[in-house]
């Protein structure tokens, strides 16, 4: 090679070897401080991919196994209530042999009664107070099922899934009416009950496909779910019209015909129209099984008139004002058009809680959540409710009773014990996949600090060189002076 001054090849050598050293150096200090082997996916683009998803899981999987240990507290808390509840029953058993016996006076009965329903009451309190994070546990469950009225003509009435009403839930019981706003895209749904109203805007936009629409009633605790058969360009409204009458004189108000309270299911009703009976002093209103007392209409114009419709457990009222009294038997029928926007929350009680836990890391029903029910210790759900040890016969019922009801507790804590220990072997799994996961993460992305140290090291012994030799090849250039001496 010629020798020259103005290209340097060794010094550019040394330069580049240098620069790939410090670099590798650079690397290792990197991987070194922060403890892993790919720091950037650049290092290792796999390990990271794969990596990453088991950090995920095993950060769910932690997660998954902290829900374990609490669903573990939750029952071991209802079973300490049961352990309590099982006390008192066998209290409650003592003292009715004792009641039973031959030995005892009425007086002495009626202070072992004192105790006896003390005791009773105990039982209640401690049901309604037995709680995990402010969920009752063995006081059984109340659930509020959200039904139609039954209305079956399309277009008739305004909450069947024909006209868009996909589903109806609220959190407590009561009926409700729907009105929807096409012009401000506003639906409104109002309690009968309280007359609480409250408007949300679901937009203009239409519904299409297979897709729904989620409108939330907070303030009154609803949701609706609308499809796409919901018309958003066409109102609903309460569609009250006027009565269908036969009778003398009497004119009623239309715009005040409203259904003013309901109690239990009217899902039996499937018509608007109720009947007139009876004479104008004694009119009464019929639909279906319904059928209400008799309210005089032949007196008090301006005044606002209320029937109240009942079968069996189930009934509605009614209110409108006369404009002009009666003065003959009424006749005809009313059309009350609020029936057709009405929807119920039917109330219903259980004597089992359920509770869902999440035991995995995926969505998967019966795989990755596991359920169980902590059934009521109430003493409506023991049986004991109208027991007395106030004499022989009242005591060996109560006897009777009491026997059964610690067989259902027995029952109940059996089935919480059972719960436990699936949830010890869940938790004893969670751990060891844990365990598996962490260490395959840690096969992929931790870092080998002996390799790497030894790494680094030659990496730095080979900086150091560079630098020694890059300053001596730097020096040849200049033995060229020496020609020109």
């Amino acid at each position: 090679m010629a020798l020259n001054i103005i290209s340097n090849y060794s010094a550019n050598v040394a330069h580049r070897n240098l620069v790939a050293n410090d670099a590798a150096a650079t690397a290792s200090i990197a991987k070194l401080s922060s403890g892993t082997r790919v720091v950037s996916a650049r290092d290792d683009a796999s390990s990271l991919t794969i990596g990453s998803r088991l950090r995920a899981e095993v950060e769910a999987l932690k997660q998954a196994n902290v829900n374990a240990s609490q669903a573990g507290s939750l029952l071991q808390i209802a079973d300490g209530a049961y352990s309590t509840v099982s006390d008192i029953l066998v209290r409650l058993k003592t003292l009715a042999v004792q009641s039973s016996s031959g030995q005892l006076a009425d007086a002495e009965r009626a202070t072992l009664d004192s105790e006896f329903q003390a005791l009773i009451s105990e039982i209640d309190r401690i049901a309604s107070d037995t709680e995990f994070n402010g969920v009752a546990l063995i006081a059984g469950s109340t659930s509020v099922n959200t039904v139609r009225n039954g209305l079956t003509t399309a277009g008739d009435n305004k909450v069947q899934t024909a006209d868009g009403f996909q589903s109806i839930e609220f959190d407590t019981a009561g009926a409700y009416i729907f009105t929807y706003d096409a012009t401000n895209d506003v639906l409104t749904a109002t309690n009968v009950t309280t007359g609480q109203s409250e408007g949300v805007s679901i937009g203009a936009t239409a519904i299409t496909g297979n897709n729904t629409q989620t409108v939330n009633f907070d303030n009154l605790g609803g949701t609706v779910v609308l499809n796409a058969a919901f018309d958003k360009t066409t109102d609903i409204t309460k569609g009250n019209s006027s009565a269908s009458v036969t009778g003398a004189g009497g004119v009623i108000d239309a715009d005040t015909l409203r259904i003013t309270a309901v109690t239990g299911d009217l899902s039996s009703i499937t018509t608007k129209a109720l009947t007139f009976g009876g004479s104008a002093a004694a009119a009464t209103l019929t639909v279906g099984s319904f059928v209400s007392a008799a309210v005089d209409l032949s007196a008090g114009a301006g005044t606002t008139k209320s029937f109240t419709l009942t079968s069996g457990t189930n009934s509605f009222s009614i209110s409108f004002t006369l404009d002009a009294v009666f003065t003959a038997a009424p006749g005809g029928t009313l059309t009350l058009g609020e029936l057709g926007n009405l929807a119920q929350g039917i109330s219903g009680s259980s004597n089992q809680s359920s509770f869902t836990f999440k035991l995995g890391t995926g969505t998967t029903a019966d795989v990755d959540t596991v359920s169980f029910s902590v059934n009521a210790a109430s003493v409506a759900a023991l049986g004991l409710t109208g027991l007395s040890v106030t004499t022989v016969s009242n005591a060996d019922t109560a006897s009777t009773a009491i026997s059964n009801a610690i067989n259902t507790v027995n029952s109940a804590r059996a089935g919480v014990g059972a719960a436990q220990n699936r949830l010890g072997y869940a938790a004893a799994n969670l751990a060891t996949s844990i365990e598996n996961s962490e260490a395959a993460r840690s096969e992929l992305l931790d870092l080998d600090i002996a390799q790497e140290i030894t790494n680094f090291t030659s990496k730095q012994i080979l900086v150091q060189a560079g630098v020694s030799v890059l300053a001596q090849a730097n020096l040849l250039p200049q033995n060229l002076l020496k020609l020109l001496g």
